[in-house]
């Protein structure tokens, strides 16, 4: 079996759960192509949700997602998430 990118196997294991789970839900910070949850929003729109460049509110709303019932799957790099390092780099 050829390997495979593990972004590309979060993408499929997501698209899978999704199918099996409508309280899964995907949060990204304009990275769904990098993260491979693109095609989990073509699939399921209602279910995902672009935040936009607000890594940290996107942090904030997946913190929240579960006191909606939500199960959610946040999409962004790992600096770009971490606020010390952005101050840091400042």
């Amino acid at each position: 079996m050829p390997a495979k990118a593990s972004r590309a196997a979060f993408g499929e294991a997501l698209l899978d759960l999704g199918a099996r789970d409508e309280r899964i839900v995907t949060l990204d910070a304009d990275l769904s192509k990098s993260t491979m949850t693109v095609n989990f929003a073509k699939k399921y729109p209602a279910r995902a949700f672009n935040l936009g460049i607000a890594e940290s509110n996107m942090i904030g709303v997946g913190a929240g997602s579960p006191a909606r019932s939500r199960a959610s799957s946040r999409g962004a790099s790992r600096r770009s998430a971490s606020p010390s390092p952005t101050r840091t780099r400042i």
